[in-house]
């Protein structure tokens, strides 16, 4: 069980990393929120996936971190105006398949047999992965604003491709925050 979490958590890594044309990002928000109000952030302790996995977190928190510092906000402790949740996921999927093969052998010379062969194709393995950032409410604890990116895992790249990856992701997701009523 441990490796299977382990590998879906590489395996998120890597679906973060992987081409942000390749993530769906979507967003929602509470329409009666005051946005304007919302000026100083804190974290949330990780939970779930996201435990097992502190290069992930640090990469994604240092993106968020980076991309709300250019809208004006900034990171504080103490008395935050909003507090941010990150959650990570991923599934297995499958589809599609490698190969199918046949194969006929017809006798030449004084062998007289025929042989035949055959292969079964293996599906093809995929794994999805999923970032959310919640913003919530300090005071209240209320869901205010949510990102989602999800898609398809990539191969293996070097930890600076898969920060650029996620910077790629992270900004898409902060594109629409704040909300322009």
């Amino acid at each position: 069980m441990e490796r299977i979490m382990r590998f879906l958590l590489f395996a998120i890594l890597l679906a973060l990393a992987g081409c942000a044309t390749r993530f769906d990002v979507d967003y929602d928000y509470d329409t009666g929120a005051n946005f304007a109000a919302l000026k100083t952030y804190d974290w949330q302790p990780p939970t779930g996936n996201a435990v097992k996995d502190e290069l992930l977190v640090k990469r994604v928190r240092s993106t968020v971190d980076a991309g709300l510092e250019k809208k004006g906000r900034t990171q504080s402790s103490s008395s935050p105006d909003f507090l941010i949740a990150m959650q990570l996921s991923g599934r297995t999927t499958y589809g599609g398949s490698t190969a199918v093969g046949m194969s006929v052998g017809i006798p030449v010379g004084r062998a007289g047999h025929v042989s035949v062969g055959g292969a079964r194709s293996k599906p093809i393995e995929l794994t999805q992965g999923t970032l959310v950032l919640d913003f919530l409410d300090a005071k209240s604890k209320s869901l205010v604003w949510r990102a989602t990116a999800s898609g398809a895992v990539e191969p293996a790249y070097s930890p600076e491709e898969q920060q650029k990856r996620i910077d790629d992701v992270v900004g898409q997701m902060l594109e629409r925050f704040p909300p322009k009523k």
